[in-house]
């Protein structure tokens, strides 16, 4: 059974001829918040889900295994006419053709699509072409059904090699549950020896996500300086494919140890500038040296793409989405004009009244301001660095969507925003697949519907 999501929601359909989508960019009327747009100035709201299938999830079979190779193939012969075997070892199943076929079926007009550092670059250094071929036949897939891709640089408590084979000794730890990790690769997951344990059921409550995060904000052995070179091989690849609406430059990046507003302000924000320095070449930030520590005033480096086409989405980060409201100044970012401020959308989700007080949605204490909160104070936020807004993320247990979807479905026709929903299809949930279709039972494998065609 699928899940009747865009029902209410304004499904547009971008300009095409000859299969070459509109090329897309940020509008910015006076007075107004800035949108996404085609061309001719006209508002396009993006629409569609999020497939978890090329995330580089742990599938080991057993805690002892902490490094397991990628489930399913990255080489994109074995897409070609066929799909891999689903399995409950993974959280999701792969993506094929067929799944994009279903999502424009559906209506929807965009995907976001998750990748992996981890399998960009698996060794410090050297890029993986089989993984951007496997990449660039998705997006021809959606190119194929006049689809946008959002790329997603995915990231869940770091990364997937954060765990560790022996008990917690820390009294109140439980053991890390790796399905849920992802994101860096093994070289640049420094934990500096804390323990992978986590407290209060909460995956970013763990020692070791703890130091790894905060190693990257810091540049512990120039790992923020891969990353970049890693976004640029990507943009190097897809800078002149109108497909490609733009980059998600971290997926809901945390803090470590550090804490808001200085994080955002001094860490973050700094580092969404670097990258766009980086790609487009707009010389904001200061020129500092690199493979070091960089204050928030540096910028970076012109690494020559020369982007200047596509939009970058900006994650707010994970305490604004627990939060439901800003927990950052209001501080100029980037002139680069084609910037989208990317919402995670979680009221009653991933709230204090859900994941600390366990209170139903239909009787929350939080957020005071309802639903309404998180997308009032995301426009000012989207204003206050000349972006235009989009929800890039936002999903439930099904068995709350006639309150939590369709709420968040009627904030985001009142704001005019698109859209992205978590997840596109699910083997196995916390309790229940969140995906749009049945999932995979795991406790006693059985396969339903998220079983893919060829």
């Amino acid at each position: 059974m699928a899940r009747d999501l865009v029902t209410g929601a304004t499904i547009g359909s971008p300009s095409a001829e000859a299969g070459a989508l509109a090329w897309l960019h940020v509008e910015h009327p006076a007075g107004r918040t800035a949108y996404i747009a085609d061309p001719q100035g006209r508002a396009v709201q993006l629409h569609g889900a999020i497939p978890g299938g090329m995330i580089d999830f742990w599938s080991g079979a057993g805690s002892s295994n902490l490094t397991p190779k990628p489930f399913y193939p990255i080489d994109p012969s074995a897409y070609e006419g066929r799909c891999p075997d689903n399995s409950s070892l993974v959280r999701v199943p792969p993506l094929c053709r067929t799944d994009i076929t279903q999502m424009a079926a559906f209506g929807f007009n965009s995907l976001r699509l998750p990748i992996s550092w981890s399998l960009l670059e698996p060794a410090r250094g050297q890029f993986s072409q089989t993984y951007l071929a496997r990449i660039a036949q998705v997006v021809g897939w959606a190119r194929a059904e006049g689809m946008y891709v959002i790329f997603d640089m995915h990231q869940d408590a770091y990364s997937r090699y954060v765990g560790r084979a022996s008990p917690p000794p820390i009294p109140g730890g439980d053991t890390t549950d790796l399905q849920y990790d992802n994101g860096a690769p093994d070289w640049a997951t420094f934990t500096d020896g804390f323990p992978s344990e986590v407290f209060g059921g909460q995956r970013e409550l763990n020692p070791a996500v703890l130091e790894a995060d905060s190693n990257f904000w810091y540049n512990r052995a120039g790992i923020q300086d891969e990353y970049i070179a890693t976004v640029a091989f990507l943009t190097r690849k897809f800078m002149n494919d109108s497909t490609v609406a733009g980059y998600s430059i971290f997926n809901e990046p945390w803090p470590g140890w550090n804490l808001p507003p200085g994080w955002e302000d001094l860490l973050l924000f700094p580092f969404y500038r670097r990258v766009i320095d980086a790609i487009t070449g707009v010389h904001d930030g200061l020129p500092c040296p690199t493979h070091v520590y960089m204050p928030a005033p540096c910028g970076y480096p012109d690494l020559g793409v020369r982007d200047r086409n596509q939009l970058f989405f900006l994650d707010l980060g994970l305490p604004r989405e627990i939060t439901d409201f800003p927990t950052h100044l209001d501080l100029a970012l980037s002139s680069y004009p084609n910037l989208v401020v990317g919402l995670h959308a979680y009221t009653h989700g991933y709230t204090p009244d859900s994941i600390f007080l366990h209170q139903d949605p239909d009787k929350a204490s939080y957020p005071w301001g309802g639903y309404e909160q998180t997308y009032a104070s995301a426009e000012r936020e989207a204003r206050s660095i000349n972006a235009a807004l989009m929800v890039t993320e936002f999903g439930n247990d099904p068995k709350w969507d006639p309150l939590i979807l369709a709420n968040e479905l009627i904030e985001q026709e009142q704001h005019r925003v698109g859209f992205a929903f978590w997840t596109w299809k699910e083997n196995c949930g916390d309790v229940h697949s969140w995906g749009m279709f049945e999932g995979i039972d795991c406790s006693r494998s059985k396969q339903l519907q998220a079983q893919p065609q060829s």
